[in-house]
């Protein structure tokens, strides 16, 4: 009888633990042959050469579907160091988008991922100033990010001028690089 109920527990408990959050954040093994970019630091507040080399290999990838593997070591000001890791690829369906996991040391949970479908570049007014301005927002209350604003994909740009914005579903999620 003890068998039985073991076997029913352990049926009940694996299944969950099966398929483990941010996979790829604990290895990397199913992505080998994707390019590789990073770890870039992004600090909070400023931009740095990590966060425009960060947009610029986000950005071709996601455009030219090429898969790739971007990891980004991330300084806030109140959970430290986050590592952030975006899968460039396609979906079961050929869909191009970014799966992006999440590992936190000092924060519960300690890792979550999400998925976005598409990104989208919006220009950088002052480019040449070092302002938060250039590393956060802009904020749209119900996270629709207008067409007008938008830069369009052909658009030939050093990763200095824009922001990008992870979309899913037309609508901004994650933070903006």
């Amino acid at each position: 009888m003890f068998h039985i109920a073991l076997l029913i527990v352990l049926t009940l408990v694996l299944p969950t633990h099966a398929e483990e959050p941010c996979t790829y954040l604990h290895s990397r093994n199913a992505l080998a042959g994707y390019e590789t970019g990073g770890p870039y630091r992004l600090e909070h507040f400023t931009l740095t050469k990590g966060r425009t080399d960060l947009r610029d290999f986000l950005w071709k990838h996601w455009h030219n579907h090429i898969k790739g593997v971007a990891e980004a070591k991330v300084g806030t000001v109140d959970v430290g160091t986050v590592t952030a890791l975006y899968i460039i690829q396609p979906d079961a369906k050929g869909i191009w988008g970014i799966d992006v996991g999440l590992g936190r040391s000092l924060q519960h949970p300690p890792c979550s991922e999400f998925h976005a479908d598409s990104l989208v570049r919006v220009p950088i007014r002052k480019p040449d100033e070092n302002y938060p301005s250039q590393t956060l927002g802009p904020y749209w209350p119900d996270r629709t990010v207008p067409k007008k604003v938008r830069m369009q994909d052909d658009d030939v740009k050093d990763a200095k001028y824009f922001k990008l914005i992870l979309m899913a579903n037309e609508t901004a999620i994650g933070d903006t690089i």
